[in-house]
């Protein structure tokens, strides 16, 4: 009978790790690009550092302008902005972000 139940246990075992680890992690990386392939000019957004600015240009491959005061624009890489913010033109509430690592 144990013979039976230790395949079945580590079935169950692997199932549980792929529902609770990988496919959370892998929709939030489809959020993310989805995010990041939508960016435009005027959006507000949050880099992974905690920097909010809003995107003044979208370079071609794979950084952005990013202006953080009157007339102060840095160069970040796409990949390091978080979320973006609600703002002028935004269809999103606010802090859409959060609320979708809320869910997971």
């Amino acid at each position: 009978m144990s013979a039976v139940l230790l395949p079945l246990y580590l079935v169950i075992f692997i199932g549980l790790i792929y529902l609770v680890g990988i496919r959370p992690q892998q929709k939030r990386r489809r959020e993310l690009q989805g995010l990041l392939s939508q960016l435009r000019p005027g959006d507000e957004v949050v880099t992974v550092a905690g920097i909010y600015g809003t995107v003044t240009e979208v370079e071609e491959g794979e950084t952005i302008l990013l202006e953080v005061a009157e007339d102060t624009d840095i160069r970040v890489a796409k990949a390091s902005i978080a979320r973006r913010l609600a703002g002028p033109g935004s269809d999103l509430p606010a802090a859409a972000g959060d609320a979708a690592a809320d869910r997971e």
